[in-house]
């Protein structure tokens, strides 16, 4: 499938407010490994590399998909000051669920760039307004022996609480 086609298919928005007032505005595309080689391809052919360079990066993204649950997100806050993800004192709390309601914390959150050429390339609903992050969950709740997802997954939810709002969004993997 084409790289856009499957870029909509991983990528969730949801817009919170309090009253009329915008508090947040996220989306997110979540890297599940069919995400992960339509983007492989569609990097390797924009720059028209090897094919054995191509096996390389796909055995890289794999070994990433098995490991973590991972995001890349944009958020859009009205005031600057509250678009604090990375940092460990944020406003706002990440947590991703299953429909089990096994509940995990991310391992990290990253701010990227994104007014990046290759951000705003591969996820077009970067812009100047909003700031990248790419956040990686565990495979395994503390007390699980399944990971999250597995082959039972209904559906998984990435959400965002804080004091200003919260949402969800929500993935279905299998009817």
């Amino acid at each position: 499938p084409e790289y856009q086609e499957v870029l909509k298919k991983w990528t969730r928005g949801k817009k919170i407010y309090e009253g009329l007032e915008a508090r947040l505005y996220i989306t997110a595309t979540y890297k599940d490994p069919e995400f992960r080689k339509a983007y492989i391809t569609r990097f390797v052919n924009s720059y028209e590399l090897e094919e054995s360079l191509k096996d390389a990066l796909l055995v890289r993204e794999m070994d990433q998909a098995d490991r973590y649950n991972e995001f890349f997100f944009t958020a859009y806050t009205p005031d600057q000051k509250w678009n604090d993800f990375e940092r460990p004192d944020s406003i706002w709390k990440l947590y991703l669920e299953d429909d089990t309601g096994a509940r995990l914390k991310p391992i990290s959150v990253a701010k990227v760039d994104a007014s990046d050429p290759l951000i705003r390339e591969f996820f077009p609903y970067s812009d100047l307004w909003s700031s990248g992050y790419l956040v990686k969950f565990p495979k395994y709740s503390e007390a699980g022996a399944e990971p999250i997802p597995s082959g039972e997954t209904i559906s998984l939810r990435l959400i965002v609480t804080g004091v200003l709002g919260k949402g969800e969004l929500e993935w279905l993997l299998r009817e």
